[in-house]
C-alpha cells in the first residue's frame, strides 16, 4: 500500500501541507499517514491525518486551517494523553492538530518535543509540490509501546531494524529526556534486537 494507491488522500494531504506551510512553525505529519510514507507495513489505509507541533505554535497553525475547522484548540486530557487538540474536516478526511503532546502510562512519562528534538531529525517527502516532514520512527515506536499498540509497534520496529544506525541515536535522545519504566525499556530493546 502506497500513497499512489489513494489519490483522494494524496490530494487532501497536499492541500493540508500547502495551508500549514503558509506559517513558519515547525510541524510534523504523524500517525498512519507518516508511517505509510516511511514504508511501514500497515494493515489498513489511513482514515485521518495527524499533525503534531509544540504547544507554542498551535494557534498560528490553527489559523492556517481555520477555513476547514470543526472546533478550536482546547486542552484535552483523556486517559493516558494530554495535549492541546483541534479538529478539521477536508474532503471527508478528518485532521487532528495536536500540540504539546504528552503520554503518561504505567509510570512512564513521554513529552513530545517537536522544535528541539523531532523536527531536526525528521525525513522530508514531497507531495504535489509541497514538502512535508515526517514524525521520526523512533517517536512512533516509543508512543505505540506506551499505548500498547502491538499491531503498530511491531511493524515500526521491523522498518527500523532495516537501518538501526539511522534510528538509534534519536531513540536514545528520547529515552534520556523522558522517564520510561523498565518494562517499556525492555520492550524497546527486544523489538529492536538491542
Amino acid at each position: 500500500m502506497t500513497l499512489n494507491d489513494m489519490p483522494e488522500l494524496e490530494n487532501v494531504l497536499a492541500t493540508a501541507i500547502h495551508k500549514l506551510n503558509q506559517v513558519s512553525i515547525p510541524w510534523l505529519l504523524g500517525g498512519s499517514c507518516s508511517l505509510l510514507l516511511q514504508d511501514v507495513n500497515l494493515h489498513k489505509s489511513p482514515r485521518d491525518i495527524d499533525i503534531y507541533a509544540d504547544a507554542s505554535g498551535i494557534q498560528l497553525l490553527h489559523q492556517s486551517l481555520a477555513s476547514v475547522a470543526v472546533d478550536v484548540p482546547h486542552l484535552d486530557q483523556e486517559g493516558i494523553y494530554s495535549s492541546t487538540l483541534s479538529h478539521y474536516e477536508l474532503m471527508k478526511y478528518s485532521i487532528e492538530l495536536v500540540g504539546g503532546f504528552e503520554v503518561n502510562a504505567e509510570g512512564s512519562s513521554y513529552r513530545v518535543e517537536i522544535d528541539l528534538l523531532l523536527y531536526p531529525a525528521a525525513a522530508a517527502r514531497h507531495i504535489q509540490g509541497g514538502t512535508v516532514r515526517l514524525m521520526p520512527l523512533s517517536h512512533e515506536l516509543v508512543f505505540n509501546v506506551l499505548r500498547g499498540r502491538a499491531d503498530r509497534y511491531e511493524a515500526i520496529a521491523e522498518a527500523m531494524r532495516k537501518d538501526k544506525e539511522q534510528h538509534i541515536p534519536l531513540l536514545q535522545q528520547i529515552l534520556s529526556r523522558n522517564q520510561l519504566n523498565e518494562e517499556h525499556k525492555r520492550a524497546l530493546d527486544q523489538l529492536l534486537g538491542l
